[in-house]
């Protein structure tokens, strides 16, 4: 009797290995949410070599800057177990920084869709600073005018430890808001000086 291989429900298993931990995954669900391991996985191996990722021996290494912990976060929600969808709670902003910052780096654009409706701007978490350089490091757009909002109202100025974490540019700009007219809304200030480009962190 002849057996036929579902195209959709016959999975191949590949190994990946981040930092010291291997993952095995179905290889379909990567190439399916990903255009950088979909081009990955097309690449003929050499001949008469294991191919990388068919076994623990000879997994397939994720360099730097990929980490075990926002791997298997993304995993988590790449492949959900159950009916309830991804097993990340939406107030765990961490664990969705590390799916946005991977969807972003492989080009999955359903996940990094995801990922941002499930950032919404914290209040508390990390300090005003804190939430703006990841804003602007990851693209967070929402989180732009209330992150500069938020810093701009803080009673402490503009510090040393501020400008090594935002760059001198952006932290000339939010320093020009500080120093702006007095008023309750600081919204379309924010969005004059900070249009159309702000530098990302560290990048002075």
């Amino acid at each position: 009797m002849t057996q036929f291989k579902d195209d959709e429900f016959y999975m191949t298993f590949v190994t990946l290995q981040v930092e010291d931990y291997l993952f095995r995954v179905p290889r379909q669900t990567l190439e399916a949410q990903s255009l950088v391991f979909r081009n990955m996985f097309s690449m003929p191996p050499p001949p008469d070599v294991e191919v990388e990722g068919s076994s623990d021996e000879r997994p397939i290494v994720l360099p730097e800057p990929v980490k075990a912990r926002d791997f298997k976060r993304l995993l988590k929600v790449l492949l959900p177990t159950g009916f309830f969808g991804p097993r990340l709670p939406k107030g765990d902003y961490d664990a969705w920084i590390s799916v946005l910052k991977l969807s972003r780096m492989w080009e999955m654009e359903d996940l990094h869709s995801l990922a941002l409706r499930n950032l919404k701007y914290p209040t508390g978490w990390k300090s005003a600073v804190e939430k703006l350089a990841l804003a602007l490091e990851h693209e967070i757009t929402d989180w732009i005018v209330p992150g500069v909002n938020e810093l701009a109202r803080r009673q402490e100025p503009i510090s040393v430890e501020d400008t090594q974490i935002l760059g001198l540019e952006t932290a000339l700009k939010v320093a020009a808001v500080r120093e702006s007219l007095v008023t309750d809304d600081f919204a379309p200030i924010i969005k004059e000086i900070f249009s159309p480009s702000v530098s990302t962190p560290n990048s002075q």
